[in-house]
């Protein structure tokens, strides 16, 4: 089957997008409101419901001479500020906080090796070096008797 048949099935469906887009633009008559919709607005209107352009601003934050702020905000703020305070001195104090004494290096290769236990990987190998070598050659390498 050629490559261009997979395809084929793609027309009918833009055909069809193209159909449904063409058909559903508004025209002039299309956009009028219903006939009820002057009446709802007029009936919310004596509601007092307001538009968006006659909502006031409001001040960003209220001065602490305000009469606006009662007494009972101004307690559970300071109660705020100290519970804060306290929570980040015992943060502070913990000895979990205490910066690390390990270097990076040190910190990657106690993770390696954790990993390595949890998988079962053998730990890394423990090899003599050089100079560990030629101290056991020159301790253990005696004359052997021929025959």
């Amino acid at each position: 089957m050629p490559k261009f048949m997979t395809k084929v099935w793609l027309i009918p469906v833009f055909a069809m997008i193209a159909v449904g887009c063409a058909t559903t633009e508004p025209t002039g008559s299309a956009v009028q409101p219903p006939e009820w919709y002057e009446q709802r607005q007029a009936e919310l209107a004596e509601r007092g419901f307001p538009k968006i352009a006659d909502v006031p601003t409001v001040r960003a934050t209220p001065t602490e001479t305000d009469e606006s702020v009662d007494a009972e905000g101004k307690r559970a703020k300071d109660e705020a500020v100290r519970r804060r305070t306290a929570l980040y001195q015992a943060i502070v104090k913990d000895p979990r906080a205490a910066p690390t004494y390990l270097t990076p290096q040190e910190i990657a290769a106690w993770g390696e090796a954790q990993l390595n236990k949890l998988e079962g990987r053998p730990g890394p190998a423990d090899f003599l070096s050089d100079q560990e070598v030629t101290s056991l050659r020159a301790r253990f390498d005696r004359p052997r008797a021929r025959r």
